[in-house]
């Protein structure tokens, strides 16, 4: 007697999943990019001047042989300029090889320049295609992957003709970024810009890049921040690779406090 009302009890539940999948589903690629669109403007508005420990390690390999390499230890400040603007980005480098650096003038054999703001690239690049590796699941990070414009009419007149390739991997509840992922091709040597310097002896070469982030708490606020930069260049003609990889540990609020002391007797002037 009690068996048809089950059956539509058990019918209605598996109704009330279907939107809940569907709408999982629909995501578009529109919806997931303004929605990190709008962590990275947040992020750019409200973040506090903060300060972490880095640690570097730069080397050179000539194949398989190490032939050069430089371990450096700083305190990583990121500062926000007096105007209220964007953040200014210093390193004051405590050890070099595990002793103290004469000055703060150092040559590691690759540096990559990069981490806090690949996100805002990524988010921003118009001269990129944008696509989901596979349709959203629920509960799975969202992976979308992205390349360069090929040449055509549509193609901003201000891109490039790299050639690029990089994969994100989102938090499916906040949107916020975990993983970045980047390779490039043919990078011309001494570029400046968002790219490194890149001591290669040629052009024909491909860097590979990625970068971790995590949550972290500044000011009562949770902000996510670089937890790993790793990267390497490697010569397409030649048995030379470049690696670079960063750590970031302790995070916290940068402050600058000043003190006005009392005038000492005989500093006025009469």
């Amino acid at each position: 007697m009690f068996a048809r009302p089950i059956h539509l009890i058990a019918f209605s539940l598996l109704l009330a999943t279907i939107p809940c999948n569907a709408q999982q589903n629909a995501l578009t690629m529109d919806d997931v990019l303004t929605r990190v669109r709008a962590h990275v403007a947040e992020f750019r508005t409200s973040i506090p001047s903060f300060i972490s420990d880095e640690s570097v390690q730069s080397q050179r390999f000539d194949g398989d042989k190490l032939k050069d390499e430089m371990k450096v230890e700083s305190s990583f400040e990121m500062v926000r300029d007096g105007s209220g603007g964007g953040l200014r980005e210093t390193r004051i480098k405590n050890l070099v090889n595990g002793l103290a650096p004469k000055n703060q003038k150092v040559t590691p054999p690759f540096t990559f320049r990069g981490g806090f703001a690949d996100v805002i690239r990524f988010t921003e690049d118009k001269c990129a295609d944008y696509r989901f590796a596979e349709a959203p699941s629920d509960g799975n990070p969202i992976v979308v992957l992205g390349s360069s414009k090929p040449s055509s009419s549509d193609r901003p007149a201000a891109c490039t003709a790299q050639i690029y390739d990089f994969k994100a991997f989102i938090d499916p509840e906040t949107f916020q970024v975990l993983r970045l992922e980047k390779t490039v091709q043919d990078i011309a040597t001494g570029i400046v810009g968002h790219l490194p310097f890149v001591p290669m002896p040629s052009s024909h070469n491909v860097m590979t890049l990625s970068v971790d982030y995590m949550p972290v708490e500044l000011a009562s606020k949770t902000y996510w921040l670089t937890k790993t930069v790793t990267a390497d260049m490697k010569d397409k003609n030649k048995p030379i690779r470049l690696h670079y990889e960063a750590h970031y540990t302790n995070y916290h609020r940068f402050a600058a406090t000043s003190t006005i002391l009392p005038a000492e007797p005989g500093d006025a002037q009469n």
